[in-house]
């Protein structure tokens, strides 16, 4: 054979090939993922590529939900403006992620232990939390021995339930203690409950999540608008795990149809705009479904599919793609430090009041900043050889 043989033949292939993708590509969804993730060999492709712009995203999440909780500071002087910031939260982002990523590093996987995968987890995420929960212990101490540094909504009945992450399970009547943390508490049981969630998918298929998905948002829907109660998006301390379910389902889902998303998404500038469309939405205090849960669990999907497609973005930066890891600290973080560095230093030593206290809102976002840097560092870098070890043995999502 030819040297010009080999190359008419090979190309020939090639563009039986090209056609073959193309033709998949027009599918309808449904059809395109029955064709496409049976395929080991397209499974193994998509799992072996680490996606980071997600992460990044996390962080600036992490940023906006800092910006939310300090805006309080703003309200006896600027009331508007802290109404506006007030709205901003992307925790249903933040379980749309750890859906999809724990998903993604387990679609290769006919079975999953739910014992080992909440250790991992568990040495991943506990740690922090259990040291923010000592730092509020020695405030309700403090504030016990010493009524002059002021008071506090944190009490001895929120210890138990915040250590014992059952705080979003409606043990509790108020935030208290590091009030984020509830997010932690959800999504534990989410994990908990992954393992036969990746069971149910593996011998009934995807469409099981879409089917829990839809049943659960339109009973959410229901009591919301025709019962009068709270929205979903805004349940936290008070049965927040219930709002997991259907953001953290849908980033598995999105893990499941990849292969549909990556052919239809060749750009980052979609997820540009749908991040900018749900910060302006909640902003302005759009119906919460659209901004909180739509556009969030849709931006995990855009950015998932263009950087599969190895299209451009800033967020791939090697220089800006370290900051992904600081998003779990921040998150837990900024709570804390606002209540020594802005409630007690800036508030109740130096007294600053007016436009001065936007000056401190940002000095104490950068302490913040700073402080997840270096537990980031202290946890994943500096640490002793056998915790850092046991910490990357966890699975790679993130909270």
């Amino acid at each position: 054979m030819t040297v010009l043989h080999h190359i008419v033949i090979k190309n020939s292939h090639l563009n039986r090939l090209t056609r073959l993708h193309r033709a998949r590509a027009r599918l309808p969804l449904w059809r395109f993922r029955k064709v496409f993730t049976t395929d080991p060999n397209m499974r193994n492709e998509l799992n072996r590529k680490r996606l980071v712009t997600i992460s990044v995203v996390q962080f600036f999440a992490s940023v906006c939900i800092m910006v939310r909780h300090y805006s309080y500071f703003l309200e006896p002087y600027f009331p508007d403006v802290a109404t506006v910031l007030g709205r901003v939260t992307f925790s249903d982002y933040f379980f749309c992620c750890s859906g999809f990523l724990l998903h993604y590093v387990n679609l290769n996987k006919d079975s999953v232990a739910a014992g080992p995968l909440v250790k991992k987890r568990f040495w991943k995420l506990y740690p922090l939390h259990f040291a923010t929960c000592l730092f509020y212990i020695a405030i309700i101490v403090m504030t016990e021995r010493m009524g002059g540094l002021g008071g506090t909504r944190s009490t001895w009945e929120c210890v138990i339930p915040t250590v014992t992450l059952t705080h979003a399970l409606g043990t509790l009547d108020q935030r208290c203690m590091n009030y984020p943390s509830w997010f932690l508490s959800a999504l534990f049981v989410m994990y908990i409950a992954y393992a036969p969630l990746h069971f149910l998918v593996r011998k009934a298929g995807a469409w099981t999540l879409a089917v829990i998905i839809i049943a659960a948002v339109l009973i959410y829907e229901v009591a919301y608008r025709l019962a009068g109660l709270p929205h979903w998006t805004t349940l936290t301390y008070d049965l927040g795990v219930l709002r997991g379910i259907p953001t953290f389902l849908a980033g598995m889902l999105i893990a499941e149809c990849l292969p549909a998303i990556r052919d239809r998404v060749t750009s980052f500038l979609p997820a540009y705009v749908v991040f900018v469309a749900s910060l302006a939405g909640m902003m302005i205090g759009m119906d919460p479904l659209i901004p909180y849960a739509v556009l969030q669990v849709g931006l995990v999907a855009l950015l998932a599919g263009a950087e599969l497609n190895n299209a451009n973005s800033f967020l791939r930066n090697p220089t800006l793609t370290p900051v992904g890891a600081w998003s779990f600290p921040l998150y837990l973080l900024h709570v804390p430090v606002a209540a020594v560095v802005m409630n007690f230093l800036f508030v109740r030593i130096l007294h600053v009041q007016g436009g001065m206290v936007v000056v401190a809102m940002l000095v104490t976002g950068l302490v913040a900043v700073t402080a997840s840097y270096v537990v980031h560092k202290l946890q994943d870098d500096w640490g002793p050889k056998w915790w850092t070890t046991r910490r990357f043995g966890s699975a790679s999502s993130s909270p």
